[in-house]
């Protein structure tokens, strides 16, 4: 197949998912999407802020090849960077958009787990200081510019696609509703019930898993 085919096909496969979404009504087990608002205890805040520090000691290696491969990064350098704080050097996108971007997702985990704005910018902080302080000090020091871009930028936009998805997760159409949950796929912590990941066998040694998504 030739490349113009395959844009071809590409854009008749797009096609037909606007018009076979755009026209979907709401189920009967249909409910408007909003953020929950629930109150944690000191505890629960800090179990919270517990499994995004130790998911981002797993996903710290894997986004950064270098440490990865071995080629940066040591217990050693560990040791030097602790306590240090400097000015980076980073390339802009590293700063002005991956880290952002980061800071949004924890923005949005907060505000899924039921936070209230302010306090999901403040657990995005903790979390954003924890990292530059004690996990990406592997490899190099914390930068003054992260500390503040990451949770101020990132909450900024966090903000801005909360509202983008909660206005097309409730809009009648289903192409909206699946291009809401695309910006924002951290709201299925909301609705986690519209997601199900379901063991299934044969009963003859084969297994495998149902997986169903709703938009």
């Amino acid at each position: 197949m030739s490349s113009k085919q395959h844009l071809t096909s590409v854009i008749r496969l797009l096609l037909l998912l606007s018009f076979s979404l755009g026209g979907t009504a709401y189920g009967s087990d249909y409910r408007p999407f909003a953020y929950p608002q629930t109150e944690y205890s000191l505890g629960d805040k800090a179990t919270h802020v517990g499994v995004v520090y130790g998911v981002s000691w797993v996903l710290y290696p894997l986004v950064q090849p270098k440490v990865m491969s071995g080629e940066t990064g040591s217990w050693g350098e560990y040791g030097e960077n602790f306590g240090r704080l400097v000015f980076d050097q980073d390339e802009p996108i590293w700063n002005w958009m991956v880290h952002p971007l980061s800071g949004s997702q924890l923005y949005l985990f907060y505000r899924a787990l039921g936070y209230d704005r302010p306090t999901s910018f403040g657990m995005t902080f903790v979390s954003s200081a924890l990292f530059e302080f004690t996990v990406e000090i592997y490899s190099e020091p914390a930068s003054v510019q992260d500390l503040y871009q990451t949770p101020v930028f990132g909450t900024v936009l966090g903000l801005g696609i909360e509202k983008a998805s909660v206005y097309l997760l409730n809009s009648p159409s289903g192409f909206s509703r699946f291009f809401g949950r695309l910006i924002n796929p951290l709201s299925y912590i909301v609705d986690e019930q519209r997601v199900s990941l379901i063991p299934v066998s044969d009963f003859k040694g084969r297994f495998g898993l149902n997986f169903k998504m709703d938009w």
